[in-house]
């Protein structure tokens, strides 16, 4: 998470280089209307109980939804990714795993 001093530094840099302060799509802002609550949205007073609720601001809830809705809808792209391992990646991992140095004196099992 960039703080206040460190986005300084990088528009500093920024000038010194000569590019453009431009905004990247995570930093750009998007512009909520609420209306009544329906099944398809959602009041500014709901928004505002659910950040109170959860102990959150506006801004955390919202994204905390969406990242939610998110994994709801693309279910079937992360099964996909947290797929078991195939032996040959058992085995690249069991290579890069550090070797033991010492001797056992002693189990407790």
């Amino acid at each position: 998470m960039l703080n206040i001093y460190s986005v300084y530094i990088l528009d500093i840099s920024n000038a010194k280089r000569g590019k453009p302060d431009v905004p990247t799509t995570s930093q750009q802002p998007l512009k909520l209307n609420f209306k009544d609550d329906t099944l398809t949205t959602v009041s500014r007073d709901a928004l505002r109980g659910l950040a109170k609720k959860l102990g959150f601001n506006e801004t955390q809830t919202v994204l905390y939804a969406l990242a939610r809705l998110r994994d709801e809808v693309f279910v079937e792209q992360d099964s996909e990714k947290l797929m078991p391992l195939t032996k040959t990646q058992h085995k690249a991992i069991a290579k890069a795993e550090p070797k033991g140095r010492g001797k056992v004196i002693g189990s407790l099992l």
